[in-house]
């Protein structure tokens, strides 16, 4: 008996008890393949967001794929509505291919009449149609948030979701819990009293009259960290709305602050602000994310770690008199303050990072760590070493086929592009993830033959020094929240002082290992592989250095920097060219950064971002 797939999915919770919830889909789907006279069968989805539609994220969508491209596999598919299958132009693609490949008639609803994706007036209908589903379901997203926001204007202060704790709701006002408010209340007395948050936990474990909100097995500390840091205890609630943009990062649309019962009052609040602020510096809080350094920077005086500022055209690391406020059992003498100039913040934390990849490549220590794990093969048992290299050569085969078969796949796009099968569109974005897909394959083997490299070569040492160096080359095209994680990994503050002779500050950099200026020391005996004993004496953990605080602007600087800033915006702007393309470019044409040193992805991005909003509108 002839199969027919049912493919069930709703967006949300609510949509799955509604009047195209999954039980309704169910018994529409079963009545469709009873009247077609075909076997049902079921590819429950379940509640899948809308926002999660790629195929590497629907394993049952990827199911009924699997169905359709087997040997007389399923050639009939019935949906709801047509944003079942995929909203999105990358999932829809992919789906369509294989629709269209294997000659598949879609049903959508009630009609007994399929689509035939071998028809084109049949693939532009179901294609405008999946459009009009998507706009449709944008338009009533859009209307969520609108009715939200008004509510709010309106005087409102809860629109659903979880309530607070220490609240609760009347109506659609958030409202003092009489019971729960007064736990809050302790919990900031008790933090403000120098208890710690391991401590406030076990206080709450131990009330029988109160649960957390969410969790089933009692407090944790990451909810009372939150907790103790929400304005909202102090009658502040902040609402903001955010919309994701084509790179993945979130834009605020609209942002507003509503006024609601207050539990803690000012003073205690600020207080326990200001401990958190020093127990707990390196957290983020989302608008510190564009400083690298926050957290570690700190005066050697009166021990205050260094704040961040955001100007139009200044970014700077406050000074100690910006954050006076503070309680630091003294007043700070401002007379005798070692920070009277705030350092420039670009500057700095392109400074901290060069020292920081320098000290690592240049620390014997961490040579030999890396040497030892990338040789460790070398001196094992000779049966050992080719077990592995056998492995390794069995999964190169298996990569080279793989990367084969993808390569015809490739071309195989090609040719349905022109023989009219595939659009340019369609041929083009299938083939962009093909060619991404090679790109990986080519990487794994790479990897692998290198690995093989490093075993097979048990005569000599293999450039081992290059490829750590290459290792840490790609650590400054991290993005921001990882390159602080490797300078938190190896860093342990940064004390600051400004001298006003030499006009520049001066940098305490103090790392976690004793790294700087360690060295080799050899011994005269040899080991019993015939290499000389040796042994890695230590450095020392701090690395002293200035960053100059007063900018060089002569004439001859000053011309330098205008052709570079017009070259580099013309090769982005005119010629559209990638950071890389401008990197090379540069490089061949002898155009330096204005420290004479190289130009790498971020400090390119840097240069051209700051430079282009310096010009005259």
């Amino acid at each position: 008996m002839e199969k027919i797939g049912l493919l069930y999915r709703v967006s949300s919770k609510p949509q799955e008890t509604d009047g195209g919830g999954l039980e309704v889909q169910k018994r529409m789907g079963e009545k469709m393949s009873e009247k077609l006279g075909l076997l049902g069968v079921e590819f429950n989805e379940g509640v899948q967001s809308s926002f999660k539609v790629e195929i590497n994220q629907r394993p049952k969508l990827v199911e009924l794929l699997d169905e359709i491209q087997k040997p007389n596999g399923i050639r009939k598919v019935w949906v709801f509505n047509t944003d079942r299958l995929g909203r999105y132009s990358n999932s829809w693609y992919s789906i369509l291919k294989v629709f269209m490949d294997y000659g598949v008639e879609i049903y959508i609803g009630e009609d007994l009449n399929p689509y035939d994706l071998s028809s084109s007036v049949d693939k532009l209908t179901i294609s405008i149609l999946s459009s009009i589903s998507q706009y449709d379901n944008e338009l009533r997203r859009m209307r969520s948030i609108l009715g939200k926001r008004n509510s709010l204007k309106n005087g409102n202060t809860w629109i659903g979701g979880t309530v607070p704790f220490g609240f609760s709701v009347d109506g659609k006002k958030l409202v003092v819990n009489p019971i729960e408010s007064q736990h809050v209340k302790k919990m900031f007395e008790m933090y403000n009293k120098g208890r710690t948050t391991m401590d406030i936990k076990v206080y709450l474990d131990q009330q029988t009259d109160i649960n957390p909100r969410r969790s089933q097995v009692g407090w944790n500390v990451g909810t009372v960290l939150s907790m103790l840091r929400k304005e909202l205890y102090k009658g502040i609630q902040i609402w903001e709305w955010k919309e994701k943009l084509p790179n993945g990062e979130e834009q605020v649309v609209e942002s507003f602050e509503l006024k609601v019962p207050r539990i803690v009052e000012d003073d205690l609040w600020n207080s326990v602000q200001e401990k958190m602020d020093r127990e707990y510096p390196l957290q983020f809080d989302g608008k510190s994310k564009k400083s690298l350094l926050k957290g570690l920077l700190i005066c050697p005086t009166c021990k205050l770690r260094l704040g961040h500022r955001f100007k139009t055209n200044n970014h700077y690391f406050g000074k100690c008199s910006e954050v006076n406020w503070r309680k630091v059992g003294e007043k700070i003498d401002l007379k005798t303050c070692p920070i009277k100039k705030s350092p420039r913040m670009e500057e700095l934390d392109e400074k901290v990072f060069d020292v920081v990849l320098k000290v690592i490549k240049d620390s014997k220590k961490i040579r030999e760590d890396y040497k030892s794990k990338n040789l460790q093969p070398r001196f094992e048992e000779k049966e050992k070493i080719r077990t592995q290299r056998e492995t390794l050569q069995r999964k190169i085969r298996t990569k080279k086929s793989e990367l084969s078969k993808v390569e015809e796949q490739e071309i195989q796009i090609e040719f349905d592009v022109r023989i009219g099968k595939l659009t340019e569109k369609q041929g083009g974005s299938l083939s962009q993830k093909f060619k991404d897909h090679i790109k990986n394959i080519k990487e794994e083997i790479n990897e692998l033959t290198s690995k093989l490299d490093v075993i097979s070569n048990s005569q000599g040492w293999i450039d081992w020094l290059d490829r750590m160096s290459k290792d840490l080359e790609k650590v400054k095209e991290y993005p921001l929240e990882k390159k602080r994680e490797f300078l938190l990994d190896v860093l342990k503050e940064i004390q600051v002082q400004y001298n006003p002779t030499t006009q520049s500050h001066k940098l305490d950099i103090r790392f976690l290992l004793p790294l700087v200026g360690d060295e080799i020391l050899y011994d005269v005996d040899k080991d019993e592989k015939g290499f000389r004993k040796y042994q890695v004496r230590e450095g020392v953990t701090v690395y002293q250095t200035e960053l100059d605080s007063v900018l060089s602007y002569t004439s001859k600087n000053q011309s330098y920097k205008d052709k570079l800033t017009e070259r580099v915006i013309s090769l982005r702007e005119v010629e559209g060219l990638s950071y890389e393309k401008i990197i090379q470019v540069l490089n061949s044409e002898g155009l330096k950064p204005m420290n004479g040193e190289n130009w790498y992805k971020s400090r390119i991005s840097s240069f051209y971002n700051y430079n282009r909003k310096q010009l005259p509108k």
